[in-house]
């Protein structure tokens, strides 16, 4: 038998302390000019006993960067497990881009990492996760559901091709999952939004949490200020703000920020204010699966050495792949890992970026039980569906070059992907 499970939060500032190159956009220059909302992250800590006394523990981190670098995750989670003895480490991202850097995986193009913020980062994440351990409580899961149309799908053919532009028939992912946790008292512990969009209303060159961030801070502080939340980004690879102008994406400004967070906000709030569905405990436990994507192809020394002189991203990709031929391999490892919290709710994380197409499979073969968690544990780059390697476009192709892969992914990977999905949440199913 065992107990019931409790819950440690934190909640620590991440904004760097000086100027620095934030992450995401190629067009952005130099030092961030100015800090529009700070950045946090957002720490939950589990555990849960046997009847031996034996503890089972995960933590799972939600933090307003663009992702946790794969260099960074391979660093951290063995120092996390190791001091803590944590059996599940959980590094999730929000995807803004108005953040640092945190990996040296990929083309300047995307923001070059400063290795005093990443030392800060970790120290910062270490106070918080003792202050988190400190607070640990038994708790009850409630769940709710709602809707808000910030998102819209980002690619649109025009003339034979595949454009980066609002496509109101495009499958998006409107649906907002609050994941509530109670103390025994009733009062409100920890509270997670469950989402998907990027996180790119603004292109400024300042510091933002962006529409997620300040739609936690929202929250929380209409909560009260010892509720912990956390944002968990979904499939939102090909998902962006539905900021539209003569049939054309813009980016906004703070204010846009502002008001995507506002919107947010409220809905989370009203699905809290309403009846939730109380979720069956079980066991916390976890799995990960290291699944290897095929690429199309490897080019060759020769392809590389013709490229390498060009002055463009392409040049500086060619570069890149002869410095460090070990990229040049014919997969890339995607990690998926389960967590389950109660009988109702597992998240699926993934260390990509990942469409949205995969997120409805998601839901949709789990019957809402699993939520899918992109930008967690590493990055490797975009994963497409079958569909959107034949068609082309950014997410399968144009991305390519400032990820640092070889090439596009075999279309042959979208059917791996589903058939192990389906595999996992079938293993959650037989532990019922």
């Amino acid at each position: 038998m065992k107990t019931p499970l409790k819950l440690g939060t934190s909640k620590v500032d991440i904004t760097p302390g000086t100027p620095i190159p934030l992450a995401g956009f190629a067009h952005r220059t130099g030092e961030f000019e100015h800090i529009a909302h700070q950045l946090y992250a957002r720490i939950h800590c589990f555990e849960q006993s046997d009847d031996l006394g034996t503890k089972t523990t995960a933590l799972l981190v939600s933090a307003d960067l663009i992702w946790w670098g794969s260099d960074l995750v391979k660093k951290l989670t063995p120092q996390l497990q190791e001091r803590y003895g944590f059996q599940t480490v959980v590094l999730h991202a929000t995807h803004t881009h108005s953040g640092p850097q945190t990996s040296d995986c990929f083309l300047e193009a995307l923001g070059k990492p400063d290795p005093h913020y990443l030392k800060d980062l970790e120290q910062r994440l270490l106070v918080g996760i003792e202050h988190a351990l400190q607070n640990m409580e038994p708790v009850t899961i409630h769940r709710g559901t709602g809707q808000c149309l910030i998102g819209m799908n980002r690619r649109k053919e025009f003339d034979g091709q595949i454009i980066m532009a609002p496509n109101e028939s495009g499958p998006i992912d409107s649906s907002v999952t609050v994941i509530r946790f109670r103390a025994l008292s009733g009062r409100i512990k920890g509270l997670f939004v469950h989402y998907t969009c990027h996180p790119t209303t603004t292109g400024d060159n300042e510091i933002s949490s962006e529409y997620c961030g300040v739609a936690m801070e929202r929250i929380e502080q209409s909560l009260g200020e010892n509720v912990i939340g956390a944002f968990l980004q979904g499939c939102c690879g090909d998902i962006r703000p539905a900021l539209v102008n003569d049939g054309e994406f813009y980016r906004g400004h703070r204010m846009e920020v502002e008001r995507f967070g506002s919107w947010l906000s409220e809905e989370v709030l009203r699905i809290n204010s309403l009846p939730m569905d109380e979720l069956t405990p079980t066991d916390l436990r976890s799995t990960t699966v290291v699944l290897p994507l095929a690429l199309q192809s490897v080019p060759t020394v020769n392809e590389l050495e013709e490229q390498a002189s060009r002055t463009d991203i392409h040049g500086e990709w060619a570069r890149m792949l002869l410095r460090q031929p070990q990229r040049r391999n014919a997969s890339i490892p995607l990690e998926m890992t389960r967590l389950d919290l109660a009988k109702e709710l597992s998240f699926l994380t993934f260390n990509a970026e990942i469409v949205v197409d995969y997120g409805t499979y998601i839901k949709d073969t789990s019957h809402g039980r699993m939520l899918p968690l992109g930008y967690t544990n590493g990055m490797i780059g975009y994963v497409p569906t079958s569909a959107q390697l034949a068609q082309g476009g950014y997410e399968p192709q144009g991305s390519v070059p400032y990820f640092g892969l070889p090439s596009s992914f075999h279309p042959q990977v979208e059917g791996i992907i589903c058939t192990t999905i389906s595999q996992l949440i079938g293993e959650e199913q037989n532990h019922e």
